[in-house]
């Protein structure tokens, strides 16, 4: 398993910090340049983004990790609110975003998405006594917080309209005012919540499951960077194709199904 150093950087300064490093993206012939590949990520969405013990790990990473190396570029790794991480790449900041990000068709308006790699599970985490249950009925009148931007919140306003959302920078700040009983429950992808509950001693539990398959999870890339999406893309597919993906994807969902477009073919 590849682990690269955290680098902490906020979207505001990220501009100006990584201004003089070299990147993937395409030159006018088309082809990369400078072997560095800058990727806006997360860093508390366990277990496809996060930092641990001072460096970065997750399914995400992983898979970004893998297809780099193949392409013999090298991972910097720039942490970002998720809200953030879309823009950063439409701007340029960094050259491809990678925390389990949805290709949406909204979103694709502003940046281009690689094949899919993932396909998973939403998850409503709820503490005792909320009388929140797999029936999105009852959580009318609940504070459900959610972090801004992510498919969560366009669920929400579609599915739970007359619950109250609240709205945080990401899942930790969320999972606290869970905890203090400023909000009823959180919404985020299944395993981390799952992630949460089991270091809670028994304070939460997840208390809805939702199947996202129209939200399938891609890379993120700046439109027009054709060069890395097409890299990005052959990766994709050889890791599928060979066991790697899959070698990856057990480590982080051992108990998980696997669908069929994701099984080894060689």
């Amino acid at each position: 398993m590849r682990r690269r150093s955290l680098l902490l950087l906020t979207s505001a300064t990220a501009v100006v910090a990584l201004a003089g490093c070299g990147s993937a993206e395409a030159n006018a012939s088309g082809t990369l340049q400078e072997g560095v590949i800058r990727v806006g990520t997360t860093s508390d969405t366990k277990p496809y983004a996060y930092a641990e013990n001072g460096e970065y790990t997750g399914f995400d990473v992983e898979i970004l990790e893998e297809a780099a190396s193949r392409m013999d570029l090298t991972p910097e790794f720039v942490a970002q609110d998720f809200s953030a991480i879309l823009p950063a790449v439409a701007n340029g900041q960094v050259d491809v975003g990678v925390a389990s990000i949805s290709a949406t068709a909204e979103r694709k308006k502003t940046v281009d998405f690689t094949d899919v790699y993932f396909i998973g599970y939403l998850g409503i985490v709820t503490t005792a006594d909320t009388g929140i249950t797999q029936d999105g009925a009852s959580l009318a009148g609940k504070r459900l917080g959610l972090v801004q931007g992510t498919i969560q919140d366009d669920y929400a306003q579609e599915n739970f309209p007359d619950a109250e959302i609240v709205r945080f920078p990401d899942n930790n700040s969320a999972i606290s005012a869970l905890t203090a009983g400023t909000v009823d429950a959180h919404f985020l992808d299944l395993p981390p919540a799952q992630d949460y509950v089991t270091g809670s001693d028994g304070a939460l539990h997840v208390a809805m499951e939702i199947p996202v398959p129209d939200f399938p999870v891609a890379m993120a890339v700046k439109k027009e960077n054709s060069a890395l999406l097409d890299g990005l893309n052959e990766q994709i597919a050889a890791m599928i194709a060979d066991g790697s993906w899959l070698e990856i994807e057990k480590r982080y969902f051992p108990d998980q199904p696997v669908p069929d477009q994701f099984q080894p073919t060689s």
